[in-house]
């Protein structure tokens, strides 16, 4: 009994003096998270405010001083590829430095405890979505739905409002200002497969200056012409080109051009048509129409080899048509286009796609960015269908990978966002 009791009175003397350690210690640690709590918020504050400084002018570039309006020492910096110098640590990720990053370094102190946070920003490419547009009705203004038996992969979004009728499935994340708009009373039943945000950003089509760059730099190191051209892709990575001779009234002979003479990028401040075989990363831009005259596709589909090297931007400053015979290029009634397609002045679109019979199916592999919804077919009318049906898949290495000089977004994306406590004393 006399062990039982001592053994008793030396544990509960252990357990007191355990206590009376915790309870010293309580203070010191509750005062060590309440200086860590409000430094990382002030360093998150200023990186709140360098976002809407941004998001307001997409070439701001400085730093912000939070030492009048909030708790403690803090400073933030930002960092881009033309910085001095950078702070030591950091990690700019994929890809490294480009003209479309940006890094916000933010330091907070608050008595003895400091944090920093990094955060890494970048403009995305348009050639990201699978589809994008800004007005989701024609050009003439009529009302254009997702019907029952689409089914759309990859990024979605709009600046308009997405017209619903029946049960398309949506299986990107789908956003716009707007909520969608059923076509039916009743009915109408979306299938949304990924994340949705009807309160997102309006997200504007690429500015001129965007445009001019792509344009000086076909003019420095690749292809820029002024008259209307006829653009052949081929499998070895070049591109057999014929230039229009107003003064003649013609075209000119035939030239092919290099994959090292065309460096990627082509230009026209003309019409433009173009078919073939793309070997390589390719953007062809044009300040009028582009005219697809027959198949566009990869030397090697990453549908069957998904380390395929082979992209194509199509950039044009008014439509990209296809042309009423494209479907026949190779014989066939279907029509396959690899390729990731803005229009900005106006849609994708099929000439005379509301006559001449059916085409079979547009098989497109990549993503359509335009300022308004075009059509490509007519179907379940009096005389039948007219056109094309829709086979479109997203190339999925279009989050990522970019055709040169494609059109950034005016709004930044996060890529990555690091906070730590970097001292305590």
């Amino acid at each position: 009994m006399l062990f039982l009791v001592s053994g008793f009175v030396i544990i509960t003397g252990i357990i007191q003096l355990s206590n009376n350690k915790r309870a010293s210690l309580l203070p010191e640690r509750s005062s060590d998270a309440i200086n860590e709590f409000q430094a990382r918020n002030s360093s998150v504050s200023l990186i709140s405010t360098a976002i809407e400084k941004l998001t307001i002018d997409n070439e701001w570039d400085g730093t912000i001083s939070g030492n009048k309006v909030l708790p403690g020492t803090s400073t933030l910096t930002l960092y881009d590829a033309d910085s001095d110098y950078y702070p030591e640590g950091i990690t700019v990720g994929a890809g490294g430095w480009d003209g479309y990053k940006v890094l916000l370094y933010s330091v907070a102190e608050y008595e003895g405890t400091k944090v920093i946070t990094e955060v890494m920003m970048r403009r995305d490419s348009f050639s990201k979505y699978s589809y994008f547009s800004d007005v989701e009705r024609s050009s003439t203004g009529g009302n254009i739905y997702f019907y029952s038996g689409d089914e759309i992969s990859g990024p979605i979004h709009t600046n308009g409002t997405f017209r619903i009728s029946g049960t398309p499935t949506f299986y990107g994340n789908v956003s716009s200002p707007n909520m969608w708009e059923g076509r039916n009373a009743s009915g109408d039943a979306p299938d949304f497969q990924s994340t949705t945000d009807f309160n997102a950003q309006t997200r504007s089509l690429p500015s001129s200056s965007q445009i001019a760059t792509l344009k000086a730099t076909a003019r420095a190191s690749g292809l820029s012409f002024t008259n209307p051209i006829d653009v052949t892709f081929q499998s070895d990575g070049s591109a057999t080109i014929s230039e229009y001779n107003w003064g003649r009234r013609r075209w000119d002979s035939s030239r092919n051009y290099t994959a090292a003479q065309h460096n990627g990028i082509i230009t026209s401040s003309d019409l433009t048509f173009v078919k073939g075989v793309v070997s390589g990363n390719i953007t062809l831009h044009s300040e009028r129409d582009i005219k697809i005259m027959g198949d566009l596709e990869y030397n090697v589909s990453p549908q069957t080899d998904p380390a395929s090297n082979d992209l194509l931007g199509l950039v044009s400053e008014k439509n990209v048509i296809v042309d009423d015979n494209a479907h026949s290029y190779q014989g066939s009634s279907d029509l396959t286009i690899q390729a990731s397609i803005m229009a900005m002045g106006s849609s994708f679109t099929v000439e005379d796609y509301n006559s001449r019979g059916f085409r079979g199916n547009i098989n497109l592999l990549g993503g359509i960015i335009q300022k308004n919804r075009g059509p490509v077919g007519t179907f379940g009318g009096w005389s039948g269908s007219t056109g094309y049906s829709k086979n479109y898949e997203y190339d999925d290495r279009l989050r990522s990978a970019i055709p040169p000089h494609f059109p950034r977004e005016s709004v930044f994306s996060i890529l990555s966002w690091k906070d730590r406590v970097a001292q305590s004393y």
